[in-house]
C-alpha cells in the first residue's frame, strides 16, 4: 500500500512538473541563417557556446565534397520545425548579434539546441568563448557523428583561412 502511494505521488509530481513546463513554454519562429545563427524581425541571434560550419563551407565525406555547412543549417532547421525555439538573451557579441541559448520542447522537456547540435556532430564546442558542450563534442567525435564522419576544417580556422585569402 505504501509503495502504491509513493508511486502515485511521484507520478502526480511528474505530470504537474511537465504541465508547468509546457505552460511556461513560449517559442517563437526564427529564420535559420546558418548552423549557429538565427534571425527574427531583422535581429540576428548567435547561438552561444558552439560554432557550426559556415553555410558555404565544404567538407569531405567518403572522399567526396560534402556541403557540411548546409547540412548543419538544415539540421538546425529540422530542430526548429514548425514550433520554433524559445531563446534567452545572454548579451551581445562583437558583431552586435544577440548571444542566445535556445531550446525546443520535446516530451515535456526543454532541450538545449547547442547541446543537440554539438552532440549530433553538426557544430563544435566553441572553447575560445565557452566551456559548454565539450562533453557533447567528445561523444560525437567518439561516435563519428555529423562532421566527425569525414574530414573538415574547424569553422574558426576555415573563416581565418578565407579572410587571409582576401
Amino acid at each position: 500500500m505504501k509503495i502504491k502511494y509513493i508511486f502515485y505521488t511521484l507520478l502526480t509530481f511528474l505530470i504537474l512538473t511537465m504541465s508547468t513546463q509546457a505552460l511556461d513554454w513560449k517559442p517563437q519562429n526564427y529564420t535559420i541563417t546558418d548552423g549557429d545563427t538565427l534571425k527574427r524581425n531583422g535581429i540576428r541571434y548567435r547561438l552561444e557556446g558552439m560554432d557550426a560550419p559556415e553555410i558555404n563551407q565544404i567538407c569531405t565525406l567518403n572522399n567526396q565534397d560534402w556541403e557540411c555547412g548546409l547540412a548543419a543549417a538544415l539540421y538546425l532547421e529540422q530542430l526548429h520545425g514548425v514550433d520554433g525555439f524559445e531563446c534567452e538573451d545572454l548579451g551581445q557579441d562583437r558583431y552586435k548579434r544577440i548571444l542566445a541559448r535556445c531550446y525546443i520542447l520535446e516530451d515535456g522537456n526543454r532541450m538545449d539546441i547547442g547541446s543537440l547540435m554539438v552532440g549530433e556532430g553538426y557544430a563544435l564546442a566553441y572553447r575560445r568563448y565557452s566551456k559548454d558542450y565539450i562533453d557533447e563534442e567528445e561523444l560525437a567525435k567518439e561516435n563519428n557523428k555529423g562532421l566527425w564522419r569525414g574530414k573538415f576544417m574547424k569553422p574558426w580556422e576555415w573563416r581565418r583561412a578565407r579572410s587571409n585569402k582576401k
